[in-house]
């Protein structure tokens, strides 16, 4: 089942998302996720939204907690690239 535009609900649209990818629309029902030189594939509604995509790879990669999160359109697929940030070693 397809949605209308004007049916979408707020969760349908995508945080951080380049300008030019902003008016691109997902059409594909999975998305392509590269973390820590892995790719997979994953539901494009499980990772439209920051906090339910750290939810789901919490178990399988630690180090998504403190992560960069990028997000763009290409082709009507859901790109993410999930970078990890350097943690501070203290004494």
């Amino acid at each position: 089942m397809t949605q209308k535009t004007s049916e979408r609900s707020p969760a349908d649209t995508v945080k951080n998302l380049p300008d030019k990818s902003k008016n691109a629309e997902i059409t594909e029902p999975m998305a392509r996720v590269k973390i820590e030189g892995q790719e997979f594939e994953l539901e494009a509604n499980l990772a439209k939204d920051d906090k339910i995509l750290k939810t789901v790879l919490q178990p399988h990669f630690a180090s998504v907690e403190n992560a960069n999160i990028t997000r763009n359109i290409k082709d009507g697929r859901l790109l993410i690239t999930i970078v990890k940030k350097a943690q501070y070693k203290g004494r």
